[in-house]
């Protein structure tokens, strides 16, 4: 059954929790960027986090929705949602009857997505994200796409509910150390972003010097890398798994949806975290999520 059709698709793509347990053979994660948004749109849907349910991320532009079949849907972070020209909440699960038109017009920084309930993309080796640096899982939603599948009695239960409201981190970001000489260095200095995607950011303007090569070794999303010309790169979710520069720290787990929000030009500090500390900010990110959705009925 078609759900809806894609007219216009922005900077768009299919993204879900990732598509883990490949990585030995060359098969990257990928997965949502900012997963913090994601996993609360999805969670509006179900009714708990679900890192299996495919959203669209769009990162830029437009994103308009023909509505064939009637449904429910979100919308979490920064983007007007508008159903036949009339404003609808953000970060709430609503219903969208057939014939309709969604769009959702990115406002930034980072990454909106759009989850629609009883959507079944094709997955690939299990996972329906798209790796845009490998081309797994397709490439950029294109005009025409059909978001096919079949809506749900419990969606339709799922209408009304909302987030409260998600509270972005400020401040260096924070890193732990790999044993590289120049951590101390890197820390001390402020990087403006060159260039930022899915995978990775490229900062320049710090003092570190000028690297050589290393022999190549496994890395992962959030491994910063100092290349020989003195340049930094962050990996992200589309990041390489193997590389031939020097990592001199990696972004904490919880600290990895920053990346998302990075705009070229941007200054940007890190500061180096201990692991007992890296391990309870994810476990509070995570708790978070669990306490942001909520139902009109649950409020005092």
């Amino acid at each position: 059954m078609t759900l809806a059709t894609i007219r216009t698709p922005g900077l768009s793509t299919i993204q879900d929790g990732g598509r883990r347990g490949f990585t030995e053979v060359g098969v990257p994660v990928s997965g949502a960027f900012h997963r913090v948004r994601y996993l609360v749109a999805t969670a509006l849907i179900s009714g708990s986090p679900d890192d299996r349910r495919p959203s669209i991320e769009l990162l830029g532009g437009d994103l308009t929705i023909d509505v064939e079949t009637t449904m429910v849907m979100a919308v979490v972070g920064p983007a007007a949602l508008t159903i036949d020209g009339r404003r609808q909440a953000g970060g709430t699960a609503v219903s969208v009857q057939a014939g309709a038109t969604v769009v959702v017009a990115h406002a930034g920084p980072g990454p909106a997505y759009v989850v629609v309930d009883g959507w079944t993309p094709r997955l690939t080796l299990g996972s329906a994200a798209t790796d845009t640096f490998s081309g797994i899982g397709g490439g950029a939603l294109q005009p025409g796409a059909v978001l096919a599948g079949s809506p749900t009695a419990a969606g339709g239960r799922r209408v009304g509910v909302f987030h409260r409201v998600l509270v972005e981190p400020t401040g260096p970001l924070g890193v732990a150390p790999t044993g590289h000489p120049g951590l101390r260095t890197f820390v001390s200095a402020t990087w403006s972003v060159t260039s930022i995607a899915r995978s990775g950011a490229r900062l320049a303007g710090g003092p570190i010097p000028a690297a050589g090569s290393v022999p190549s070794m496994p890395t992962i999303p959030g491994a910063i890398q100092v290349t020989p010309s003195g340049e930094v790169l962050v990996l992200g979710p589309d990041g390489g798994l193997t590389g031939g520069y020097p990592v001199v720290a990696v972004v904490t787990t919880a600290e990895l949806d920053r990346l998302s929000l990075l705009r070229t030009g941007e200054a940007v500090t890190f500061r180096t975290v201990e692991i007992d500390e890296a391990v309870a900010a994810r476990r509070a990110q995570l708790a978070t999520v669990r306490r942001a959705v909520a139902h009109p009925g649950d409020l005092p």
